[in-house]
Protein backbone atom coordinates (compact mmCIF):
# COMPACT_ATOMS: atom_id res chain seq x y z
CA UNK A 1 0.00 0.00 0.00
CA UNK A 2 1.59 3.31 -0.69
CA UNK A 3 2.54 5.33 2.49
CA UNK A 4 3.30 8.81 -0.18
CA UNK A 5 1.60 12.11 1.72
CA UNK A 6 -1.01 13.38 -0.95
CA UNK A 7 -2.97 16.05 -1.01
CA UNK A 8 -5.77 16.52 -2.97
CA UNK A 9 -7.50 20.26 -3.07
CA UNK A 10 -9.70 22.14 -5.41
CA UNK A 11 -7.66 24.35 -8.75
CA UNK A 12 -10.03 26.90 -8.66
CA UNK A 13 -10.69 27.69 -4.92
CA UNK A 14 -7.75 26.26 -3.65
CA UNK A 15 -9.42 24.78 -0.57
CA UNK A 16 -7.83 21.77 1.06
CA UNK A 17 -10.43 18.56 1.29
CA UNK A 18 -8.33 15.81 3.32
CA UNK A 19 -5.36 15.43 4.37
CA UNK A 20 -3.99 12.29 5.38
CA UNK A 21 -0.20 11.46 6.75
CA UNK A 22 -0.06 8.20 7.01
CA UNK A 23 -2.84 6.21 4.64
CA UNK A 24 -3.85 6.76 0.88
CA UNK A 25 -7.45 6.80 1.09
CA UNK A 26 -9.34 6.66 -2.29
CA UNK A 27 -12.62 8.98 -2.17
CA UNK A 28 -14.42 9.59 -5.23
CA UNK A 29 -17.01 11.83 -3.95
CA UNK A 30 -14.92 15.22 -3.10
CA UNK A 31 -17.27 16.44 -0.61
CA UNK A 32 -16.22 13.44 1.31
CA UNK A 33 -12.63 15.27 2.23
CA UNK A 34 -14.73 18.30 2.98
CA UNK A 35 -16.24 16.64 5.68
CA UNK A 36 -13.42 14.77 7.31
CA UNK A 37 -11.74 18.31 7.29
CA UNK A 38 -13.81 19.92 8.87
CA UNK A 39 -14.84 17.62 11.64
CA UNK A 40 -11.15 16.35 12.68
CA UNK A 41 -10.67 16.90 16.19
CA UNK A 42 -7.43 18.98 15.75
CA UNK A 43 -7.75 22.56 14.24
CA UNK A 44 -6.24 22.29 11.09
CA UNK A 45 -5.25 25.50 8.80
CA UNK A 46 -3.95 25.46 5.36
CA UNK A 47 -1.24 28.51 4.72
CA UNK A 48 0.20 29.73 1.45
CA UNK A 49 4.09 30.60 1.62
CA UNK A 50 3.33 34.17 1.78
CA UNK A 51 1.32 33.32 4.76
CA UNK A 52 -1.89 33.75 3.74
CA UNK A 53 -4.64 31.45 5.14
CA UNK A 54 -5.97 29.42 2.87
CA UNK A 55 -8.92 27.10 4.88
CA UNK A 56 -9.44 26.68 8.23
CA UNK A 57 -11.79 23.75 9.69
CA UNK A 58 -14.23 24.13 12.86
CA UNK A 59 -11.89 23.13 15.17
CA UNK A 60 -9.54 26.04 14.15
CA UNK A 61 -12.34 28.05 14.72
CA UNK A 62 -13.41 26.94 18.23
CA UNK A 63 -9.88 27.17 19.09
CA UNK A 64 -9.10 30.83 17.78
CA UNK A 65 -12.42 32.17 18.21
CA UNK A 66 -12.77 33.42 14.83
CA UNK A 67 -15.26 32.66 11.87
CA UNK A 68 -13.72 30.90 8.94
CA UNK A 69 -15.25 34.16 6.74
CA UNK A 70 -13.07 36.41 9.20
CA UNK A 71 -9.65 33.90 8.62
CA UNK A 72 -9.96 33.16 4.97
CA UNK A 73 -7.70 35.13 2.78
CA UNK A 74 -6.10 36.88 5.57
CA UNK A 75 -2.32 37.08 7.25
CA UNK A 76 -1.56 34.37 9.75
CA UNK A 77 0.15 36.64 11.14
CA UNK A 78 -3.19 38.08 12.62
CA UNK A 79 -2.54 35.11 15.36
CA UNK A 80 0.79 36.48 16.68
CA UNK A 81 0.63 37.77 20.16
CA UNK A 82 2.14 41.16 20.64
CA UNK A 83 4.64 40.73 23.75
CA UNK A 84 4.48 44.42 24.59
CA UNK A 85 0.42 44.28 24.81
CA UNK A 86 0.00 40.33 25.68
CA UNK A 87 1.96 38.41 28.39
CA UNK A 88 3.60 35.81 27.31
CA UNK A 89 5.96 33.68 29.51
CA UNK A 90 9.55 32.75 29.31
CA UNK A 91 9.15 29.08 28.51
CA UNK A 92 6.63 29.55 25.40
CA UNK A 93 7.41 31.59 21.76
CA UNK A 94 5.10 33.41 19.75
CA UNK A 95 3.57 31.77 16.35
CA UNK A 96 7.05 32.45 13.58
CA UNK A 97 5.67 32.29 10.54
CA UNK A 98 9.00 31.19 9.10
CA UNK A 99 8.69 27.77 10.59
CA UNK A 100 5.12 27.62 8.58
CA UNK A 101 7.69 27.13 5.70
CA UNK A 102 8.98 23.86 6.92
CA UNK A 103 7.56 20.60 7.94
CA UNK A 104 8.73 19.60 11.41
CA UNK A 105 6.86 19.62 15.06
CA UNK A 106 6.81 22.92 17.40
CA UNK A 107 6.25 23.08 20.82
CA UNK A 108 5.13 25.39 23.61
CA UNK A 109 3.73 28.10 20.54
CA UNK A 110 1.77 31.02 21.31
CA UNK A 111 -1.30 32.27 19.53
CA UNK A 112 -3.32 34.70 20.20
CA UNK A 113 -7.59 34.47 20.50
CA UNK A 114 -9.80 36.92 19.04
CA UNK A 115 -10.85 37.91 22.41
CA UNK A 116 -7.35 38.38 23.15
CA UNK A 117 -6.44 35.54 25.50
CA UNK A 118 -3.36 33.81 24.73
CA UNK A 119 -3.32 30.04 23.95
CA UNK A 120 -0.41 27.81 24.52
CA UNK A 121 -0.49 25.18 21.43
CA UNK A 122 1.72 22.18 19.76
CA UNK A 123 2.04 22.61 15.99
CA UNK A 124 2.77 19.82 13.18
CA UNK A 125 3.41 20.88 9.98
CA UNK A 126 3.56 19.40 6.91
CA UNK A 127 4.87 21.56 3.67
CA UNK A 128 2.80 19.95 0.75
CA UNK A 129 1.94 20.38 -3.06
CA UNK A 130 3.82 21.94 -6.14
CA UNK A 131 7.12 23.10 -5.74
CA UNK A 132 6.60 26.51 -7.46
CA UNK A 133 3.35 26.63 -5.37
CA UNK A 134 3.24 25.06 -2.14
CA UNK A 135 0.81 24.50 0.62
CA UNK A 136 1.96 24.62 5.01
CA UNK A 137 -0.65 22.15 6.15
CA UNK A 138 -0.79 22.65 10.35
CA UNK A 139 -2.15 20.75 12.82
CA UNK A 140 -2.95 22.63 15.95
CA UNK A 141 -3.40 21.14 19.33
CA UNK A 142 -4.57 23.03 22.78
CA UNK A 143 -2.46 22.38 25.05
CA UNK A 144 -2.95 25.25 27.49
CA UNK A 145 -4.89 22.90 30.12
CA UNK A 146 -2.34 19.96 29.76
CA UNK A 147 0.76 22.64 30.75
CA UNK A 148 -0.93 23.97 33.56
CA UNK A 149 -1.90 21.01 35.32
CA UNK A 150 2.03 19.52 34.33
CA UNK A 151 2.99 23.26 36.20
CA UNK A 152 0.47 22.39 38.85
CA UNK A 153 1.96 19.07 39.66
CA UNK A 154 5.04 20.29 39.60
CA UNK A 155 3.89 22.59 41.92
CA UNK A 156 2.44 19.75 44.10
CA UNK A 157 5.38 17.77 44.04
CA UNK A 158 7.59 20.42 45.58
CA UNK A 159 5.23 21.44 47.80
CA UNK A 160 5.00 17.85 48.95
CA UNK A 161 8.39 17.34 48.73
CA UNK A 162 9.27 20.41 50.94
CA UNK A 163 6.48 19.35 53.18
CA UNK A 164 8.24 15.50 53.81
CA UNK A 165 11.25 17.51 54.66
CA UNK A 166 9.29 19.26 57.55
CA UNK A 167 8.07 16.51 58.95
CA UNK A 168 11.43 14.77 58.80
CA UNK A 169 12.86 17.45 60.54
CA UNK A 170 9.57 17.99 63.23
CA UNK A 171 10.25 13.90 63.94
CA UNK A 172 13.80 14.41 64.38
CA UNK A 173 13.23 17.16 66.86
CA UNK A 174 10.49 15.16 68.57
CA UNK A 175 13.33 12.22 68.87
CA UNK A 176 15.48 14.89 70.37
CA UNK A 177 13.09 16.23 72.92
CA UNK A 178 11.81 12.63 73.81
CA UNK A 179 16.17 12.05 74.70
CA UNK A 180 16.04 15.46 76.56
CA UNK A 181 12.94 14.43 78.39
CA UNK A 182 14.43 10.99 79.10
CA UNK A 183 17.56 12.65 80.40
CA UNK A 184 15.78 15.10 82.02
CA UNK A 185 13.75 12.52 83.98
CA UNK A 186 17.45 10.72 85.13
CA UNK A 187 18.10 14.05 86.28
CA UNK A 188 15.50 14.45 88.52
CA UNK A 189 15.81 11.40 89.75
CA UNK A 190 19.58 11.91 90.29
CA UNK A 191 18.09 15.08 91.99
CA UNK A 192 15.80 13.62 94.22
CA UNK A 193 19.05 11.38 95.15
CA UNK A 194 21.65 14.03 95.42
CA UNK A 195 19.90 16.00 98.77
CA UNK A 196 20.51 12.77 100.47
CA UNK A 197 23.60 11.66 99.24
CA UNK A 198 24.93 15.34 100.34
CA UNK A 199 23.99 14.75 103.97
CA UNK A 200 25.90 11.66 104.25
CA UNK A 201 28.83 12.71 102.39
CA UNK A 202 28.98 15.74 105.04
CA UNK A 203 29.79 13.79 108.04
CA UNK A 204 33.00 11.97 106.54
CA UNK A 205 33.88 15.58 104.91
CA UNK A 206 33.76 16.52 108.24
CA UNK A 207 36.06 13.85 109.73
CA UNK A 208 38.54 14.10 107.45
CA UNK A 209 38.90 18.26 107.91
CA UNK A 210 38.91 17.73 111.84
CA UNK A 211 41.40 14.79 111.68
CA UNK A 212 43.57 17.45 108.97
CA UNK A 213 43.29 20.52 111.90
CA UNK A 214 44.46 17.69 114.27
CA UNK A 215 47.41 17.34 112.22
CA UNK A 216 48.04 20.83 111.84
CA UNK A 217 48.17 21.03 115.83
CA UNK A 218 50.22 18.41 116.25
CA UNK A 219 52.81 18.82 113.78
CA UNK A 220 52.88 23.16 113.68
CA UNK A 221 55.55 22.65 117.01
CA UNK A 222 57.69 20.34 114.54
CA UNK A 223 60.72 22.45 112.60
CA UNK A 224 60.26 20.72 109.33
CA UNK A 225 56.55 21.36 109.43
CA UNK A 226 57.10 24.90 107.62
CA UNK A 227 57.75 22.59 104.45
CA UNK A 228 55.16 20.56 102.24
CA UNK A 229 53.31 19.01 105.19
CA UNK A 230 52.12 22.51 106.13
CA UNK A 231 51.20 23.14 102.43
CA UNK A 232 49.54 20.05 101.95
CA UNK A 233 47.33 20.28 105.44
CA UNK A 234 46.30 23.63 104.34
CA UNK A 235 44.89 22.52 101.22
CA UNK A 236 43.14 19.47 102.68
CA UNK A 237 41.68 21.56 105.12
CA UNK A 238 40.79 24.66 102.57
CA UNK A 239 39.51 21.46 99.90
CA UNK A 240 36.70 20.79 102.75
CA UNK A 241 35.52 23.76 103.14
CA UNK A 242 35.35 24.21 99.77
CA UNK A 243 33.58 20.51 99.01
CA UNK A 244 31.47 21.66 102.35
CA UNK A 245 30.34 24.96 100.21
CA UNK A 246 29.19 22.33 97.27
CA UNK A 247 27.37 20.23 99.07
CA UNK A 248 25.48 22.99 101.49
CA UNK A 249 25.11 24.41 97.55
CA UNK A 250 23.12 21.96 96.24
CA UNK A 251 21.09 21.18 98.92
CA UNK A 252 20.09 24.83 98.95
CA UNK A 253 19.57 24.56 95.38
CA UNK A 254 17.47 21.39 95.54
CA UNK A 255 15.71 23.05 97.58
CA UNK A 256 15.17 26.35 95.02
CA UNK A 257 16.23 28.98 97.89
CA UNK A 258 17.34 32.27 96.96
CA UNK A 259 20.92 32.97 95.39
CA UNK A 260 23.44 33.75 97.71
CA UNK A 261 25.33 37.01 95.96
CA UNK A 262 28.39 38.99 97.18
CA UNK A 263 31.19 40.53 96.22
CA UNK A 264 33.79 38.28 93.97
CA UNK A 265 37.18 38.69 92.87
CA UNK A 266 36.91 36.47 89.35
CA UNK A 267 40.53 36.28 89.52
CA UNK A 268 40.24 34.11 92.67
CA UNK A 269 37.04 32.01 91.42
CA UNK A 270 39.33 31.60 88.17
CA UNK A 271 42.18 30.27 90.37
CA UNK A 272 39.95 28.47 92.62
CA UNK A 273 38.29 26.73 89.32
CA UNK A 274 41.90 25.98 87.97
CA UNK A 275 43.33 23.81 91.34
CA UNK A 276 40.24 21.62 91.10
CA UNK A 277 41.39 20.96 87.34
CA UNK A 278 45.76 21.27 88.18
CA UNK A 279 46.50 17.34 88.61
CA UNK A 280 44.32 16.54 85.26
CA UNK A 281 46.21 19.43 83.56
CA UNK A 282 49.77 18.12 84.72
CA UNK A 283 49.50 14.43 83.92
CA UNK A 284 48.21 15.84 80.27
CA UNK A 285 50.70 17.55 79.92
CA UNK A 286 48.19 21.00 79.68
CA UNK A 287 50.00 24.45 80.37
CA UNK A 288 47.88 27.56 81.31
CA UNK A 289 49.18 31.16 80.93
CA UNK A 290 47.34 34.05 82.72
CA UNK A 291 47.35 37.16 81.79
CA UNK A 292 45.21 39.54 84.19
CA UNK A 293 44.13 43.00 84.16
CA UNK A 294 43.20 45.53 86.64
CA UNK A 295 39.67 44.35 86.67
CA UNK A 296 36.69 45.61 89.91
CA UNK A 297 34.97 43.22 91.97
CA UNK A 298 31.21 41.64 90.66
CA UNK A 299 28.36 41.28 92.40
CA UNK A 300 27.69 37.46 92.07
CA UNK A 301 27.89 34.13 93.59
CA UNK A 302 31.56 32.93 93.59
CA UNK A 303 30.68 29.02 93.67
CA UNK A 304 28.53 29.60 90.11
CA UNK A 305 31.34 31.85 88.78
CA UNK A 306 33.97 28.67 89.36
CA UNK A 307 31.16 25.93 88.51
CA UNK A 308 31.53 28.15 85.03
CA UNK A 309 35.41 28.12 84.68
CA UNK A 310 35.66 24.76 85.97
CA UNK A 311 33.24 23.53 82.93
CA UNK A 312 35.54 25.99 80.68
CA UNK A 313 38.56 24.11 81.92
CA UNK A 314 37.21 20.49 81.67
CA UNK A 315 35.97 21.45 78.14
CA UNK A 316 39.19 22.87 77.09
CA UNK A 317 41.20 19.46 78.70
CA UNK A 318 38.66 17.36 76.20
CA UNK A 319 39.01 19.46 73.39
CA UNK A 320 42.76 18.94 73.16
CA UNK A 321 42.88 15.41 74.09
CA UNK A 322 40.91 14.99 70.75
CA UNK A 323 43.28 17.05 68.78
CA UNK A 324 45.93 14.53 69.50
CA UNK A 325 48.76 17.39 70.55
CA UNK A 326 51.89 17.00 72.43
CA UNK A 327 51.29 20.07 74.47
CA UNK A 328 47.85 21.89 75.12
CA UNK A 329 48.35 25.23 76.29
CA UNK A 330 45.12 27.16 77.77
CA UNK A 331 45.19 31.25 77.84
CA UNK A 332 43.34 33.17 80.12
CA UNK A 333 43.32 36.93 80.13
CA UNK A 334 40.51 39.42 82.21
CA UNK A 335 40.22 43.28 81.44
CA UNK A 336 37.38 45.72 81.98
CA UNK A 337 34.87 46.27 79.22
CA UNK A 338 32.92 49.61 80.54
CA UNK A 339 30.42 48.25 83.11
CA UNK A 340 31.65 44.81 82.45
CA UNK A 341 34.57 42.35 83.30
CA UNK A 342 35.65 40.16 80.48
CA UNK A 343 37.41 36.89 80.69
CA UNK A 344 39.08 35.31 77.40
CA UNK A 345 39.25 31.63 77.74
CA UNK A 346 40.85 30.60 75.21
CA UNK A 347 42.20 26.86 74.35
CA UNK A 348 44.81 25.23 71.08
CA UNK A 349 41.93 22.52 70.52
CA UNK A 350 40.01 20.59 68.08
CA UNK A 351 38.03 23.66 67.49
CA UNK A 352 34.45 23.08 66.39
CA UNK A 353 32.38 23.18 63.37
CA UNK A 354 29.72 25.82 62.80
CA UNK A 355 26.92 22.87 63.50
CA UNK A 356 28.18 22.44 66.89
CA UNK A 357 28.63 26.22 67.85
CA UNK A 358 25.00 26.41 67.29
CA UNK A 359 23.77 23.69 69.35
CA UNK A 360 26.73 24.32 71.87
CA UNK A 361 24.55 25.78 74.85
CA UNK A 362 21.13 23.76 74.49
CA UNK A 363 20.84 20.87 77.23
CA UNK A 364 22.07 17.73 77.04
CA UNK A 365 23.94 18.38 73.86
CA UNK A 366 27.24 17.02 73.65
CA UNK A 367 30.02 15.62 71.37
CA UNK A 368 31.65 13.69 73.50
CA UNK A 369 31.74 9.44 73.74
CA UNK A 370 28.66 7.77 75.49
CA UNK A 371 29.64 8.20 79.47
CA UNK A 372 32.46 11.00 78.82
CA UNK A 373 29.72 13.77 79.28
CA UNK A 374 25.91 14.57 79.87
CA UNK A 375 25.75 18.00 77.93
CA UNK A 376 24.98 20.03 80.37
CA UNK A 377 28.33 22.06 81.48
CA UNK A 378 27.64 24.61 78.87
CA UNK A 379 24.32 25.07 79.00
CA UNK A 380 24.36 25.58 82.90
CA UNK A 381 27.22 28.17 82.30
CA UNK A 382 25.29 30.16 79.60
CA UNK A 383 22.30 29.97 82.84
CA UNK A 384 24.47 30.75 85.37
CA UNK A 385 25.87 34.07 83.78
CA UNK A 386 22.43 35.03 81.96
CA UNK A 387 20.50 34.70 85.33
CA UNK A 388 23.39 38.06 86.47
CA UNK A 389 22.84 39.43 82.68
CA UNK A 390 25.94 38.51 81.94
CA UNK A 391 27.12 36.71 78.43
CA UNK A 392 29.13 33.80 76.97
CA UNK A 393 29.49 33.59 73.31
CA UNK A 394 31.98 31.41 71.25
CA UNK A 395 34.63 31.76 68.32
CA UNK A 396 35.87 28.65 67.13
CA UNK A 397 37.41 27.28 63.83
CA UNK A 398 38.48 23.32 63.13
CA UNK A 399 41.60 22.43 64.17
CA UNK A 400 42.47 26.00 65.46
CA UNK A 401 41.11 25.74 68.42
CA UNK A 402 38.58 27.97 70.28
CA UNK A 403 37.75 31.05 72.33
CA UNK A 404 35.18 31.79 75.01
CA UNK A 405 34.45 35.38 75.72
CA UNK A 406 32.54 35.64 79.21
CA UNK A 407 30.93 39.47 80.10
CA UNK A 408 30.09 39.71 83.96
CA UNK A 409 28.48 42.80 84.84
CA UNK A 410 29.80 44.23 88.06
CA UNK A 411 26.45 44.82 89.07
CA UNK A 412 23.02 43.48 87.85
CA UNK A 413 21.16 44.80 90.15
CA UNK A 414 21.85 48.34 88.60
CA UNK A 415 21.23 46.99 84.96
CA UNK A 416 17.47 47.49 84.16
Amino acid sequence: MPTAKKLKASKSKRTLHLVDNHLEIPVQDESQYQILFENASDAIVSVDQQGKIIDVNLAFQELTGFLKQELKNKEISMLIPDPQFHHIPNRMKPLDLNSLKHSGTFEDIAILRKDHYVRLVELSIRVVGEEKNPLSIVLIRDVTEKKAMERELITKHAELKNAYFRLEKINAELKGTQDSLVQAGKMAALGELATGIAHELNQPLQGIRGYAQELQAVLSPLPQYDGEISYFLKEIVSNSDKMASIIQHLRVFTRKSVEKHEKTDVHEAIDEALKMMERQFFSRGIKVKKNYGKIATVYANPLQLEQVFINLSANARDAMESSLQESGCIEISTQMSGDFVEVRFKDNGCGMNERTQSKLFNPFFTTKDVGKGMGLGMSISYGILNKINGSIVVESAVGKGTEFIIKIPIDFREMA
